[in-house]
């Protein structure tokens, strides 16, 4: 029997081809209905998410070698701030996708009913919204505003389907924790997160071992790609055991980094040997250390004794690579691994579409939204300690449990 922690770690880095495959009319011998998805979306616009994202789900999806039928389909779009390039009136006329003007119209059979019935069997939320600058902002983020208007409409109808939400869960701490609690307290199957932690790690993480770090590192701004690291640290050391018990504190050092005296129990050899190992080479800076405050490096303590850290160094190898290392018990050689994110037409995204078929097809996340709840945190309270320059958050809701996915719910 392979160990439940082994099988954990593989499918959240990635191992999405152990999901079955779910066609139209599997079972049956009969075609079944596509299932209909609102999409809920500041703009759809080519290459946007909810164009990479959308159009497999219309046309069906590349996963590693296989072409597949999506049994999911994009019925409903509601563009709350499209750009002058939307694809609105394309889709419309190509696919038969009807356009609403809010999202009430884009969830009920008739808005203006007294008691409307959902006319959706699941909702996507995609809105660009990069981690807020100083200061943050009163205004809520597009996919709260979004998700509120969802949840409107289900208490309206009486009715509930699954909602993924794209990415980080929100551009605060508040509103992600209120999106987690609010879908809990209504009993809405809620999944959100990011791409890459559904793509396969090259090489393959080692089974049965348990990591007590990881470092997990990106070459980007970190206001667009934290996210994206953070949950790709998640994903792979939440299976050091059967339930996540959250973070102790989380610590931005930047460039201080390379002059910590502890910064070897951080990992300083395995975020090298990472840069060594990287593939794609283009712009790289001459050394991790010749950065300058364009240098995230975000330290988190886990609650159990475990630790990552989540790097994002410009120029050091091209933004399509992610690299992820770690320690594991009683091992001295590190493992270092990568994913490289194919340009377009982005086929990676294939493994995520796959997952969504997964989830409005049995209702049922295949992860949870916990782990993108975390992931949030991590990345705001990162950024949030950069503003403080470098001091520790250690935040009592940070302490996120939940229990990790067993290879029945995939």
């Amino acid at each position: 029997m392979i160990p439940r922690g082994a099988v954990a770690r593989a499918v959240a880095l990635g191992l999405v081809l152990m999901l079955p495959v779910l066609a139209p009319g599997a079972g049956d011998g009969a075609p079944a209905p596509a299932k209909r998805i609102a999409f809920l979306v500041d703009s759809w616009h080519p290459v946007s998410h909810a164009d990479v994202i959308g159009t497999r789900l219309l046309e069906g999806y590349r996963l590693g070698d296989r072409m597949l039928p999506s049994p999911v389909t994009v019925a409903w779009l509601h563009q709350s701030d499209p750009r002058p390039n939307h694809q609105g009136r394309e889709l419309a006329a190509k696919y038969g996708v009807r356009l609403a003007g809010s999202v009430a119209e884009a969830l009920l059979d008739d808005p203006r009913a007294t008691q409307p019935r959902l006319a959706v069997d699941g909702v996507l939320i995609a809105v660009r919204t990069p981690l807020p600058t100083g200061g943050g902002t009163t205004e809520p983020s597009g996919q709260f505003r979004l998700f509120r208007e969802t949840m409107a409409a289900f208490d309206r109808a009486g009715a509930r389907v699954p909602v993924f939400v794209d990415k980080n869960l929100a551009a605060t701490w508040e509103e992600s924790q209120t999106i987690v609690a609010e879908a809990t307290r209504r009993g809405v199957p809620l999944m959100a997160g990011s791409v890459v932690p559904w793509v396969p790690l090259d090489p393959t993480p080692p089974a049965g071992q348990r990591p007590t770090l990881a470092v997990s590192i990106a070459s980007a701004p970190y206001r667009l790609y934290a996210i994206h690291v953070a949950e790709l640290l998640q994903a792979f050391l939440e299976a050091r055991s059967v339930r996540e018990t959250g973070v102790a504190s989380v610590r931005e050092v930047g460039r201080g980094f390379w002059s910590m005296p502890d910064r070897q129990r951080w990992g300083d050899d395995v975020l090298h040997a990472l840069l060594g190992v990287a593939r794609t080479r283009g712009g790289r800076a001459r050394s991790p250390e010749a950065l300058g405050d364009e240098a995230y490096i975000v330290l988190v303590q886990y609650l159990d004794g475990a630790r990552g850290v989540v790097a994002l160094l410009p120029r050091m190898f091209d933004d399509s690579e992610f690299l992820l290392g770690a320690r594991y018990e009683g091992h001295s050689a590190p493992y270092l691994g990568s994913i490289v994110l194919g340009r377009a037409p982005y086929d990676h995204f294939g493994y995520l579409a796959h997952a969504l078929v997964q989830f409005y097809m049995t209702g049922r996340p295949p992860i949870p939204a916990e782990r993108t709840l975390l992931s949030t945190g991590i990345s705001l309270f990162g950024l949030r300690s950069r503003e403080l320059s470098g001091q520790v958050i250690s935040v009592p809701s940070l302490a996120v449990t939940y229990s990790v996915p067993s290879p029945s719910t995939r």
